[in-house]
């Protein structure tokens, strides 16, 4: 390999890097504020969750898609594993 596809291959990593610290960090920031857990969004199964309308509010959901509904463990496109934690987003 030459200096410059060594190069491509250290941004990209870092590029992955830098989307895996962002959605870690909205995870973080969503499970903090449980009070927005009510608010209408849609989970990573398709289904709407909440019950408040809020019109400008910062949805309890990530750029991935992960919502606080969505089980901690739970692997993105694996709907079997979707289920409703402590009652939250029912």
């Amino acid at each position: 390999m030459r200096f410059d596809d060594h190069l491509r291959v250290l941004a990209a990593r870092l590029r992955e890097f830098r989307r895996n610290h962002i959605e870690m960090y909205e995870r973080h920031q969503i499970l903090l504020e449980p009070w927005t857990h009510e608010i209408l969004h849609w989970g990573a199964d398709g289904t709407l969750h909440g019950s408040i309308v809020a019109g400008r509010a910062r949805p309890p959901v990530s750029r991935g898609g992960w919502c606080p509904c969505r089980s901690i463990d739970a692997v993105a496109g694996d709907a079997d594993d979707l289920t409703d934690i402590g009652g939250r987003c029912a």
